[in-house]
């Protein structure tokens, strides 16, 4: 039999995690929330922002992507891992809309989404909260990408983080057909599903028909500052596209921007712009 104390022990304890798990709860319902506003936000901000862009993405909708092939990345600069000789060939690739592509990045690099991040520290003797604000760069362009497609009728060229099976390649479909499937109602780009492979940004020959491998101009890797290249995110991708580099670029962020200049402000030396 139990003992009094000790019953009375496992009861407190059992009232204890009940307020501690509500708590927890409580204080996720906040974050969540304060994540959802910031991303309605952002979502406003790029119909006044970008208008012009998606004016004149309404009357290419018929154009070929390959149309606006342009230029490459800048191959000459280096941040660090020589990333710039390891994967010349991914930097270099000329890929269209590289302009549109850059103001979206550079945005998200000057004005991140921001959530908070609940941390413990301890101490002797005690135990701190505090939250500290993690900057989410790669989903602030995502979402401005996602956000242009739809102000298009998801007829952007621009595909933000589509899903694709890892072993049949087969695109995830949403409804309509060009527009990326998602599994959560709020979040967008996560969580993915199982074993999927989904490159940061896909770039469709044919704006009118799904983005099935067949018709991907590009898939195309964004870094931003802290974010480094991995070799077998490259392969998967290259894989991806049936074998062919070609189909495959990286964008590295501010360096492979349109205008860029060497020692021009706004390079981040902060936070890296991952939220995985």
């Amino acid at each position: 039999m139990v003992a009094p104390a000790a019953a009375a022990a496992v009861v407190w304890g059992v009232r204890a995690y009940r307020a501690y798990a509500a708590y927890e709860t409580a204080q996720t319902a906040i974050e969540t929330a304060e994540t959802l506003a910031h991303i309605a936000q952002r979502k406003k901000e790029v119909e006044t922002v970008l208008k012009d862009i998606i004016r004149g993405m309404k009357e290419e909708i018929d154009v070929k992507s390959s149309t606006f092939v342009r230029t490459g990345g800048n191959v000459t600069i280096s941040r660090g891992r020589n990333e710039n000789v390891t994967y010349r060939h991914y930097i270099e690739r000329k890929i269209p809309f590289r302009p549109v592509i850059s103001t979206a990045c550079q945005w998200a690099l000057k004005s991140p989404i921001t959530v908070p991040r609940r941390i413990r520290k301890k101490i002797p003797g005690d135990v701190i909260e505090t939250t500290v604000d993690i900057t989410l760069k790669q989903t602030t362009a995502s979402l401005v990408f996602e956000a242009v497609d739809d102000l298009l009728g998801w007829q952007s060229p621009l595909k933000a983080e589509p899903n694709y099976d890892g072993k049949t390649y087969a695109a995830m479909l949403g409804q309509p057909s060009t527009r990326p499937k998602r599994i959560s109602e709020y979040f967008p780009f996560w969580p993915r599903p199982r074993g999927s492979l989904a490159p940061d940004l896909v770039i469709v020959e044919y704006r009118q028909q799904p983005f099935e491998v067949s018709n991907v101009f590009a898939a195309v890797e964004i870094k931003f500052p802290n974010d480094w290249v991995k070799g077998k995110q490259m392969d998967d991708y290259v894989r991806l596209m049936n074998r062919d580099k070609n189909k495959v670029a990286l964008v590295r962020v501010p360096e492979d921007c349109t205008g860029y200049k060497p020692g021009q402000a706004g390079h981040d030396k902060g936070s890296s712009g991952r939220r995985r």
